[in-house]
This record gives C-alpha cells, sequence and structure tokens, in this order.
C-alpha cells in the first residue's frame, strides 16, 4: 500500500518493483478537476494544472464535489 503523503520517490520505487514482477495492483487514484464525457463510456477531466485525462467510467468507485482552486488575482 501506498499512503498518501509518502514520497514520490518511494511510491515510484514500489510501483517500479510491481511493474518488473508484473505484479498485478489495485491503483487508487484521487483526481480533482471539470469532467466532461469523452463518448464510448469514457470522461475526459481536465486537471487544476491544465491537463487533461481520459478515464472509464467503470473505474469510478466513488465522486464527491471539491471547492474550486482560489482564482489568482491580476494586478
Amino acid at each position: 500500500m501506498i499512503a498518501r503523503g509518502g514520497a514520490p520517490a518511494a511510491r515510484a520505487v514500489q510501483l517500479g518493483d510491481a511493474a518488473e514482477r508484473s505484479q498485478r495492483l489495485e491503483v487508487i487514484l484521487v483526481l480533482r478537476g471539470s469532467v466532461r464525457p469523452a463518448g464510448g463510456g469514457r470522461w475526459r477531466i481536465r486537471l487544476e494544472n491544465g491537463r487533461v485525462l481520459t478515464f472509464d467510467g467503470d473505474c469510478v468507485v466513488a465522486a464527491t464535489p471539491a471547492p474550486r482552486p482560489p482564482r489568482l488575482s491580476r494586478g
């Protein structure tokens, strides 16, 4: 198990080890952003950093509202 707040390098090592052993994992991700349908049962999420990911709707086990990040003031 990889806990939130752990060092990114430690998570990378654990995932790398699992990949080398062809170990089957259940991966739980937390993504925050705006969702839109992508077609074919897939969804698109635009993350707060502007990146876009698509995922199969069958993989979603929960969804909860998240507050919008504060807007940066211009000036």
